[in-house]
């Protein structure tokens, strides 16, 4: 079996995609690392991904929230949504960049799904893309910003954005000619049981869609509605995992999990889009 180390640099030399975080340079494998024309390098971490950032970034999307995320992916609760987003993708091989890419499960759903595709996965979070790296697929994980992705132009036959927020310049750049974005994000029915929980009013749908639709030509969407049953340890799992609920402390997240409701609903809009020019 192959280490994660290995496994990174295979799917860096099928995907041929790297690109200098200094120079915008070309970058490919030097000895252990990966290094551009002039010189700059990145190194492999052990855990088998690259990290592409000057400095570490805080946020609120820490360990707990992924070991939780993971839970709930496994559960299957977001299994009809890889479908639909495996449905919308254009047919034959895909190179897919997974952008804000969490634990990596999508990216590795359609990847097992099909080995001959091949993949990298990009998020601002170390915790997220160390978590990635155990994924099964052979994918490229690196950490790094969306506003500045190291991947070179054109790169990807498609683009996932899923429940993160979009830099659709940096998406065109590194999309193939023809190539997709795959839009994923709430209905008004989404989380609805969590948000009752908190008092808050359903999730007001038109912002994301109305932006999207400035900035790209819808091609097909697939709304995936489920209303899931779910057991008091999986609605914890719900509680820790979303950011809904970041705001909160642990303790203040623990009193939400000891109320615990029957169901959990997953609402969303999958699209499939093309970028327009630039302005």
């Amino acid at each position: 079996m192959l280490s994660k180390r290995d496994r990174l640099y295979q799917a860096a030399e099928a995907l041929q995609a790297l690109r200098c975080p200094v120079c915008g340079g070309d970058m490919t494998r030097a000895g252990d690392d990966f290094a551009c024309g002039r010189g700059h390098r990145v190194n492999v971490n052990r855990r088998g991904c690259l990290n592409f950032l000057s400095q570490p970034v805080e946020g609120c999307y820490d360990a707990a929230l992924f070991q939780a995320r993971r839970r709930v992916f496994a559960a299957g609760c977001y299994r009809t949504v890889a479908d639909a987003v495996e449905q919308l993708l254009s047919p034959g091989p895909q190179s897919l960049l997974d952008a804000g890419c969490g634990d990596g499960w999508y990216l590795n759903e359609l990847l097992t799904r099909h080995p001959d595709w091949q993949g990298a996965g990009v998020d601002i979070s170390r915790d997220a893309i160390l978590q990635a790296t155990d994924q099964l697929c052979t994918a490229l994980w690196c950490v790094g910003d969306l506003r500045r992705l190291p991947f070179r132009d054109g790169a990807f036959t498609a683009v996932l954005d899923i429940l993160t927020p979009a830099s659709y310049e940096e998406f065109r750049r590194v999309l193939r000619p023809g190539g997709r974005l795959i839009k994923v994000y709430p209905g008004s029915g989404y989380l609805r049981e969590l948000r009752a929980a908190r008092n808050m009013p359903p999730y007001a749908e038109g912002q994301v869609e109305d932006y999207l639709r400035e900035k790209a030509q819808v091609l097909s969407e697939i709304r995936v509605t489920r209303t899931l049953p779910v057991t008091p340890a999986l609605w914890r799992d719900f509680v820790w995992m979303t950011p809904l609920n970041q705001d909160l402390t642990a303790d203040g997240k623990e009193q939400l999990a000891l109320r615990p409701s029957d169901t959990v609903t997953v609402d969303l809009h999958v699209a499939a889009v093309t970028l327009n020019a630039r302005d």
